[in-house]
């Protein structure tokens, strides 16, 4: 009887460690997904992004047209709208953010 209950500690200590592990990874993807953002603002004069600190350290931008900027991002583009309007003190209906991130295309990447 003490045998199989060793035995049955053995097997759950062994399942727990795994679920830990795989809970791990998942939270490591999920943290390290990148978001390709393209933000449009409206606003006279129009404010360079690029050059603002806190905007300029939550994503590589570059500029794409005017008051057009694409850039890479770990922030959603919810929460990158959310930081441009505290930051910028813009009115929401002048930032428009808008995913372009193929995430389609980056799973048959990772598959391959």
């Amino acid at each position: 009887m003490g045998g199989l209950l060793l035995v049955i500690g053995l097997i759950l200590s062994v399942l727990l460690i795994y679920s830990v592990i795989k809970y791990s990874s998942r939270k490591t993807e999920a943290e390290s997904m990148e978001y390709e953002l393209i933000v449009s603002l409206k606003a006279t004069p129009v404010p360079n992004i690029i050059q603002h600190p806190r905007i300029k350290k939550a994503a590589a931008w570059e500029r794409y047209g005017e008051g057009v900027f694409k850039g890479k991002s770990s922030l959603t583009k919810e929460e990158m709208k959310r930081l441009l309007i505290k930051e910028l003190c813009l009115p929401e209906e002048n930032v428009i953010v808008v995913e372009t991130t193929n995430h389609l295309a980056k799973s048959k990447k990772e598959e391959d």
